[in-house]
């Protein structure tokens, strides 16, 4: 290469670096997004405050603290203002009764906590108030007998917990109370087979010590699989493998790479809502287009280079509904990136994962699309 086209590269590579490094989401001209407030009584911090979490205008949190640590009741609502859920602080830990409604305010979920455990008799109900899930709760672990329901209020699983981990089978049943093999699981320790509703297979974990440790696959509703690999005490070891409806593999890029790309929970089926509910936008899918409509703000270089595509990101939903640890695996360039990783980072409140009934974290992995006009 001559001088001039290697001084034409270094000049190239600048600008696009320059062009790069100067888009920064959060000086745009737009509304702020997310806000938060404490209100404290004659303005005395060592008097209780009133916090308030804000999506635009709309309260989407509200409780009291005293010395920075929640306290009392309090409220999550929707970007509608529906009520999401609500429940009791003290000294900065859920105590006493949590409630969880769905996104047509029925109470889905109801149980008591103890310095931040669950622990009590936890019975939930399905959208026709019949029982889809009772289980004892002690120091935040199950204790006795899970029973499990489908929505029709039919038998789904009944499992024997021992000190808070998986012990044995007493059975499994579809849709239509047609009993289903569970493998060869006993005594915490073999492996376990659970079904989708209409009696297909949706998984294969292997188990010792009532702790999920070996292989374990999951699968569509028609057979084929959708994620594999290794646990190890409850936690996913090595590469995992994630793939499309079509087996092809989930892409990730270079960037965000990793020996556990993300964790979608593939252990619980979404489908009974008595075992797992997964982390949701307020509002659903729809509402979610509506939010990167209205606020996504396509950067002026991508706009002159024609960039279009789809941003992947993956981050973290708490059991509070707060957003954290966003990671980008499929980067397009141009400040769309940036702009992706900003508004998730700038959305309301979501409605939490439930896992057997208690509120987790879980991680979420989301596109955000780029597409010109």
């Amino acid at each position: 290469m001559n001088k001039k086209n290697l001084l034409a590269g270094i000049i190239f590579f600048l600008v696009n670096f320059s062009a790069n490094a100067q888009y920064k989401p959060e000086e745009q001209i737009r509304p702020p997004m997310l806000s938060e407030s404490i209100i404290y009584e004659d303005d005395d911090t060592n008097k209780t405050g009133v916090f308030s979490r804000y999506f635009f205008d709309n309260v989407t949190e509200t409780g009291t603290v005293f010395h920075g640590q929640r306290t009392g009741d309090w409220y999550f609502f929707d970007v509608k203002g529906g009520l999401m859920f609500r429940g009791h602080y003290k000294d900065g830990l859920k105590t006493g009764k949590w409630e969880y409604f769905n996104s047509e305010g029925i109470l889905r979920c109801e149980i008591y906590y103890k310095s931040g455990y669950a622990d009590s008799l936890w019975t939930g109900y399905s959208i026709y108030k019949l029982p889809i899930y009772i289980a004892k709760y002690k120091y935040g672990g199950i204790t006795d007998t899970l029973k499990t329901f489908h929505e029709s209020g039919m038998k789904y699983l009944e499992m024997i917990y021992l000190n808070g981990t998986p012990y044995s089978v007493i059975g499994q049943w579809d849709l239509y109370g047609n009993p289903v093999e569970s493998g060869d699981f006993k005594f915490g320790t073999g492996t376990l087979v659970k079904y989708y509703p209409y009696g297909q297979i949706y998984s294969m974990e292997q188990y010792s010590g009532g702790s999920l440790n070996g292989e374990a696959k999951y699968l569509n509703i028609d057979g084929l699989k959708k994620a594999f690999g290794s646990f190890s005490e409850n936690v996913k070891t090595d590469t995992w493998n994630y793939l499309n409806y079509d087996g092809t593999q989930i892409p990730f890029s270079p960037y965000g790479k990793t020996t556990s790309p993300f964790d979608s929970n593939m252990s619980f089926d979404s489908t009974n809502k008595s075992i797992f509910t997964p982390a949701q936008y307020p509002g659903g899918e729809k509402l979610f287009k509506d939010f990167l409509f209205t606020n996504l703000i396509y950067p002026d270089s991508a706009q002159k280079l024609k960039i279009e595509g789809t941003v992947w990101l993956n981050f973290e939903v708490d059991e509070i509904g707060h957003i954290h640890d966003v990671k980008i695996y499929n980067r397009i360039g141009e400040g769309c990136d940036e702009e992706a990783e900003y508004l998730i980072k700038n959305m309301p409140n979501w409605r939490p994962a439930l896992q057997m009934g208690i509120a987790v974290k879980s991680r979420v992995y989301l596109p955000v699309q780029f597409k010109l006009e």
